[in-house]
């Protein structure tokens, strides 16, 4: 997991580069890069990015990474994208990291639950707007992003070609199903409430066989235990409005939460301002279920102070959204997200 240094990097680079150009023959055209036509190659880079049509549509596992690579080749100085981990079906999981010479961290997490497609194009669109867009969120640029768009591959790419309602990943279990719920699968408390449904391979909210079973749990929970300095952790999910904080698994608040409370009323504001949706603010428990072995109860239980969950709001629309809808709810959870990280950055 660790990235080499920047030094380094760089100095890797160079070599790199200047062994690659003067051994190549003189006559090989693809060595003549010259001071003088690295503008142009730059901006075809920057071309190849705009034949991604990533706002107003729902894009592939292999298109989402193709996109994150093209954007590292025209952001390096900005952006660093890496494989995490990989599937059950070993479909490599990436996270991209923008300004990544920050130190302040933010982690965001979407699509966990296949189904919820708005939750992968919310974290395209912050993703588009954090790096292309940077000027227009001067305020952002002092925090280190870490965006994992699609870390249940499997189950999102069954969702486009099987069945557009699945939820859990793609694990062939031993009762002859399918699929273990990633939010119910994370190595903390994660037997405590011992639901039947949370028990039976066959339903939907199905646990797994043991705690952090699934390997898209373990990416996860690897990248958060490494960046567990993080001020701030939102994991998106869809639908509702709400906005959570720990715990999930039981009704007592979390010790030390009041700054996680802090940020998710935060949160709750900068969405009311941008599209006068009211979100619910308070925990799982209280405003609709416990929930056992999820992300953001691991996110507390490992030292991140803010610790989120987000309900984006379905607006009678549940889970399959329109794509004339993709840009204003992902408006919607850049507005709630930009608050709360602004909040967790205070002293």
């Amino acid at each position: 997991m660790m990235a080499p240094t920047m030094q380094a990097s760089s100095l890797l680079l160079a070599v790199f580069f200047l062994v690659t150009v003067h051994c190549m023959p003189h006559n090989n055209s693809s060595a003549n890069v010259s001071l003088s036509n690295l503008g142009s190659h730059l901006s075809k880079r920057h071309a190849d990015l705009n034949t991604f049509n990533v706002l107003d549509s729902f894009l592939s596992y292999e298109e989402t990474n193709e996109w994150l690579d093209a954007l590292q080749a025209a952001y390096p100085d900005r952006v660093q994208v890496e494989t995490i981990g990989a599937s059950v079906e070993q479909r490599d999981i990436k996270s991209i990291t923008i300004n990544k010479d920050q130190r302040e961290t933010v982690l965001i997490t979407a699509n966990v639950h296949a189904r919820e497609w708005v939750t992968m194009t919310s974290a395209i669109y912050l993703i588009h707007e954090l790096v292309r867009n940077a000027d227009k969120y001067p305020e952002l640029v002092w925090f280190r992003w870490i965006i994992v768009p699609v870390p249940n591959p499997d189950g999102y790419e069954y969702t486009r070609s099987q069945d557009r309602f699945w939820r859990k990943n793609r694990a062939p279990l031993p009762s002859g199903e399918f699929g273990v719920d990633l939010n119910r699968n994370f190595e903390f408390q994660w037997d405590v409430l011992m639901k039947d449904a949370d028990a039976d391979p066959a339903e939907e909210t199905y646990r797994g066989p043991g705690p952090a079973s699934e390997p898209e749990t373990q990416a996860l929970a690897e990248l958060i235990l490494y960046n567990n300095a993080a001020i701030l952790y939102v994991d998106l999910h869809s639908y509702g409005q709400y906005i959570f904080y720990p715990w999930a698994y039981t009704d007592e608040p979390a010790d030390n939460v009041e700054k996680a409370r802090a940020v998710a009323l935060a949160g709750q504001e900068g969405i009311a301002r941008e599209s006068n949706e009211q979100y619910a603010v308070g925990t799982p428990a209280v405003l609709i279920y416990k929930v056992s072995g999820s992300g953001m109860d691991y996110c507390h239980s490992v030292g991140i102070q803010a610790c989120i969950a987000i309900e984006l709001t379905g607006k009678q629309v549940g889970f399959e959204i329109d794509q004339n809808q993709i840009i204003p709810f992902a408006e919607e959870a850049m507005a709630g997200i930009r608050a709360m990280a602004l909040k967790a950055g205070e002293p």
